[in-house]
């Protein structure tokens, strides 16, 4: 069965291989099981849709070795985004290529993805937040216009007023935000794209104490030792 991309849907992981698919990328396998959203009127290159969004959920394959993919995961399921309107999903298995997100979008719209998981991703898990992540995401994907707007432009939203409140909130605050992670997509030529959202990889490195820090410390130090051979 083809599923909608408006019916939102998504793939992801069960790796086995490295192969030379999508810039030598691991290619994965997944099946669809379900979604956790809320229905919306959306708009797209002018053609209305009523659609399905909210977290996709998928198998790995029972095989998997998880030892190969540039992340943790933890069970043998995953959670991902639809960010494809222009193609259907594929249920039953599908292998995906696996890629950064950067091999997909351009350096704005990877960035902002990235700063919309950094900051939101803790709150995401009921349907309104779920379907909130997913209209923040398809603004970010599919805009043409120079500014995020969910009331204009390339892609609208026109019912469901609280998710889409909520993903404008979170989309005017995008600029304040600075990326900590690094964030993967399942590509497939007869299969629409997905964002993964469970089991990314933290991009920030572990703080480490400032010069002056130690400087003062070791000053410190040399004080208390000084003054017990006094």
């Amino acid at each position: 069965m083809n599923l909608r991309c408006t019916f939102s849907a998504a793939a992801l992981l069960a790796a086995s291989a490295f192969s030379q698919h999508a810039n030598a990328s691991l290619i994965i396998e997944a099946n669809y099981t379900g979604i956790s959203g809320q229905s919306v009127q959306v708009t797209h290159n002018s053609a209305n849709s009523t659609v399905q969004a909210g977290l996709l959920q998928f198998n790995l394959r029972p095989n998997t070795d998880l030892s190969v993919l540039p992340f943790d995961v933890t069970g043998m399921s995953v959670d991902a985004f639809c960010v494809e309107f222009t193609q259907g999903v594929q249920s039953g298995w599908q292998s995906y290529g696996l890629v950064e997100t950067s091999e997909v979008f351009s350096a704005t719209q990877s960035q902002a993805i990235e700063r919309l998981y950094t900051a939101y991703h803790p709150v995401v898990g009921d349907a309104t937040s779920n379907a909130a992540f997913q209209l923040a995401l398809w603004e970010i994907v599919h805009e043409t216009s120079s500014s995020w707007d969910l009331q204009s432009g390339n892609f609208r939203v026109s019912s469901n007023g609280t998710a889409r409140s909520l993903a404008s909130g979170w989309l005017a605050s995008l600029d304040s935000i600075e990326s900590q992670f690094s964030l993967y997509v399942l590509t497939n030529a007869n299969s629409q794209n997905q964002l993964v959202f469970s089991g990314v990889s933290l991009d920030t490195p572990t703080p480490v104490p400032a010069p002056a820090t130690i400087g003062l410390f070791g000053l410190g130090a040399l004080w208390l030792l000084r003054r017990r051979k006094s």
